[in-house]
């Protein structure tokens, strides 16, 4: 494979439906967990617990998991880890339909988590082939996919609950990655050849440790502290919904439809924020101003009292949220080689992986000591801090970026000497030689008691060399 291999539309398309399968399945399952708990016989104490350990099972296995398998992706290619997660999913899906107990059912969320990572899978292959004036675009193009199945799932879960039996669904998710799996392994070109292993090559763990060293510890720990706040605002925005509404039966629609709204602007944000990133091409200035626009959000949602004004803060907050992810991915792309990006984008997509476990899991539990306004005010606050973080960062990377622009776009002085005398129409140059024989000339009629100046190279003189002369035919 070419080094600078082009991102097709049919690669694309795989890696867009390949998501939206694995996002739309996985969200279906969320806000019907606790009733699929309860059908496997778990108590109406504990089926809360159940619920929300298998929900947040996935995360911290694929965060651990992530960068060792951009690490394998970098030497097999990122082709076989699309794979490899398409794999993943339709076992832990067919694991999920086998289940008759809630443990089962939180071991098979958790092979899911160590197996799967559709979306990361999908990330690093978008960031190792997409060429470099469009791999914001194709990672913004990849995230709608994440983004169409969240706003999809809940639909299709509301739907199918109604009928008792949520196997169906599952073993359906499962024949879907199977098949896809399978197109991918025909149709998904890798980005580059498999290599061999170098026989000096770091460990894992400090080749993570460099990994995360050479993107940059600031914009990774803001990755995850805005991750932290937007998804540890889930488990608290029911309850802050509820203190608005009027009655508390129409808490349910309210909830739905603001999640719904959310996930719509982030539709529309991932195409758009995509062409901004390659358009100014960097990826930290756009993070600072999403990620401080999704704070000013969250904050204002906090302190409003009016249940409608909700509506176009929450759009405005998946709008902004959408740039996030893909502008972290493409920051780390960027300081990877081509070999290294699979490797690279799956470092920095733990830490959002973290975030987005230990957000839910902390808000959860502080639930009982906070208020949902107050629970709302500090998500806003972490993500905030985020914005704040990587500011620094992000106004250095411009400055660099025009000093380069200005030094490659101004040429040297010998290098426009070089251009002038060069050319279709330039004028030929002197000889040294002429040059040496005019300067001694111009010497030897000068003033008298001064050498002669030799000319630069030994020539002999054949002017006054007598013609050899040649015999005339009679």
């Amino acid at each position: 494979m070419t080094e600078h291999m082009t991102l097709r539309r049919t690669d694309m398309g795989l890696l867009w439906v390949s998501q939206f399968v694995n996002t739309a399945g996985l969200m279906a399952l969320v806000p019907i967990m606790p009733l699929y708990m309860a059908s496997l016989g778990a108590s109406d104490a504990t089926v809360g617990v159940w619920a929300g350990a298998a929900i947040a099972a996935p995360a911290l296995p694929l965060a651990i998991t992530t960068p060792l398998w951009g690490r394998l992706g970098d030497r097999i290619g990122p082709k076989w880890m699309v794979v490899r997660a398409l794999a993943g999913l339709c076992l832990a899906m067919a694991l999920m339909a086998a289940a008759g107990s809630p443990l089962a059912l939180l071991a098979a969320r958790i092979v899911q988590g160590t197996l799967g990572g559709v979306v990361e899978a999908a990330a690093a292959y978008v960031g190792s082939a997409a060429s470099e004036g469009s791999r914001g675009r194709a990672l913004g193009r990849s995230y709608s996919a994440t983004a169409a199945g969240a706003l999809t799932g809940p639909v299709a879960g509301g739907t199918l609950v109604a009928t008792g039996d949520l196997r169906p669904l599952l073993i359906g998710i499962a024949l879907a990655a199977l098949l896809l799996g399978g197109i991918c392994t025909v149709r998904l070109r890798n980005p580059h050849d498999a290599r061999r292993a170098s026989v000096g090559a770091e460990p894992a763990r400090a080749a993570l440790v460099s990994m995360c060293a050479r993107i940059g510890w600031i914009p990774l720990t803001a990755g995850f502290l805005a991750f932290f706040g937007v998804y540890g605002l889930i488990p608290i925005y029911t309850a802050f919904v509820t203190e608005l509404v009027p009655e508390p039966q129409q808490a349910g629609p309210w909830v739905g439809g603001l999640h719904a709204v959310m996930w719509g602007g982030t539709l529309v944000g991932s195409l758009w924020w995509g062409k901004v990133n390659d358009r100014t091409g960097l990826p930290l200035r756009t993070l600072v101003i999403a990620s401080g626009v999704t704070a000013a959000t969250v904050l204002i949602q906090a302190t409003v009292g009016w249940l409608p004004a909700l509506v176009p803060l929450r759009f405005i907050q998946g709008f902004c949220f959408a740039a996030l992810a893909q502008s972290l991915m493409l920051y780390a792309s960027q300081k990877a080689g081509h070999h290294e990006r699979a490797g690279y984008v799956g470092a920095a997509n733990s830490f959002l992986l973290g975030g987005q476990f230990l957000g839910p899991l902390m808000a959860g539990g502080g639930m009982a000591l906070l208020s949902p306004t107050l629970g709302v005010l500090i998500t806003g606050i972490c993500v905030a801090a985020a914005a704040l973080l990587v500011s620094a960062p992000a106004i250095a990377s411009p400055r660099s970026g025009s000093y380069a622009a200005r030094t490659s776009a101004a040429p040297s002085a010998s290098g426009r000497r070089r251009s002038r005398s060069s050319g279709r129409h330039a004028a030929p140059r002197r000889s040294r030689y002429r040059q040496g024989r005019r300067t001694g000339r111009r010497v030897r009629g000068g003033t008298p008691g001064h050498a002669p100046a030799a000319p630069p190279h030994a020539v002999p003189d054949r002017s006054r060399q007598p013609r050899p002369s040649v015999g005339r035919r009679v």
